[in-house]
């Protein structure tokens, strides 16, 4: 009896190695894990440690219609992080981030940063 369980095991597994699930639940979460891997320091933190600066990052959302998803600074945040790991950051110092007006935007937001490359830290996060 032990043995046709197993069979029945090994047989269904075989059967299913070939299925495939796509979803954009795997883009979603690739995106957050890359941006938590970059941390947000202020202009003194950063002086801290011997880090290269990769250059100026920007983020932008416009609302153009009342009901869509309003601009906000923890999603923009997370795009200056992003940016900032494809460069090659681990580091993120933000330099603004302010509301504006833009044409055909109800309301309007953009971020900008400095990504850096921080020398890892041993023993502290």
């Amino acid at each position: 009896m032990k043995r046709l369980a197993a069979s029945v095991i090994a047989v269904l597994l075989c059967g299913c190695s070939g299925v495939q699930f796509n979803t954009n639940w795997g883009s979603y979460a690739d995106s957050r894990v890359k941006a938590a891997s970059v941390r947000e320091y202020s202009m003194e933190e950063i002086d801290r440690y011997n880090a290269t600066s990769l250059g100026l990052v920007e983020a932008s959302h416009c609302q153009q219609k009342p009901g869509e998803r309003e601009p906000s600074r923890h999603a923009l945040v997370n795009d200056l992080k992003l940016r900032a790991q494809r460069l090659g950051g681990n580091g993120l110092v933000i330099e603004a981030c302010g509301k504006g007006a833009a044409a055909a935007c109800e309301r309007y937001m953009e971020c900008r940063a400095i990504a850096y490359a921080v020398p890892e830290r041993k023993g502290s996060q």
